[in-house]
């Protein structure tokens, strides 16, 4: 019986360390990773050194492929029913590197195939940094304020990116309420590709 107890002791110690998640990290996450939440996952991968290239699944089997500018300006969302893409009419590339207290601008048009719409201008400051958690793997993020701003100068929307440097990609934001509160939508989970 002591036998018994030992093989199936060693029996099961190489399953261990291929059962504890691996975190993504600098390194790792140029080969990609899987986040998921509720339902949703998302294949990230790198494109190119200043593009990552996002494939949604979500509940009910809607795919959807995203394209961000260094993983955290969406330049264009293509689905079985949308079509779009931002035109950058600013330089993107003075946006990085990214650092606390940073500001940003950058001025955009909205376009589907058959239209090119009035300019967007997006004010980004990095207001803090903070850790977040995934599952059980922890990530310092900047927290990138969002001001999006119309035509007429009037703010139409604001949020909050949770931006990993580390992994060069958005994990989680922040939406402000009334009377000051925020509502966070994360992502659960986090796996290398």
């Amino acid at each position: 019986m002591f036998r018994q107890a030992i093989f199936l002791l060693f029996a099961f110690l190489p399953i261990a360390p291929a059962m504890a998640q691996s975190c993504p990290d600098a390194r790792t996450a140029k080969q990609g990773f899987v986040l998921e939440r509720q339902g949703t996952r998302a294949e990230v991968r790198q494109a190119s050194d200043h593009f990552v290239h996002v494939a949604n699944v979500y509940p009910g089997g809607k795919k959807q492929d995203v394209v961000y500018y260094k993983g955290l300006l969406p330049i264009s969302r293509f689905d079985d029913t949308t079509q779009s893409i931002s035109i950058p009419v600013s330089e993107l590339r003075t946006i990085f590197p990214l650092g606390l207290k940073a500001r940003r601008a950058v001025t955009y048009a909205p376009a589907t195939p058959s239209k090119v719409g009035a300019l967007v201008s997006l004010e980004l400051t990095v207001s803090g940094q903070e850790e977040l958690q995934l599952g059980s793997c922890t990530y310092e993020v900047f927290a990138v304020h969002n001001r999006y701003i119309n035509a007429e100068g009037k703010t139409t929307s604001e949020h909050t990116d949770l931006y990993s440097p580390v992994l060069g990609f958005v994990l989680g934001k922040r939406y402000p309420e009334k009377g000051g509160a925020h509502t966070l939508v994360k992502y659960q989970s986090i796996k290398p590709l």
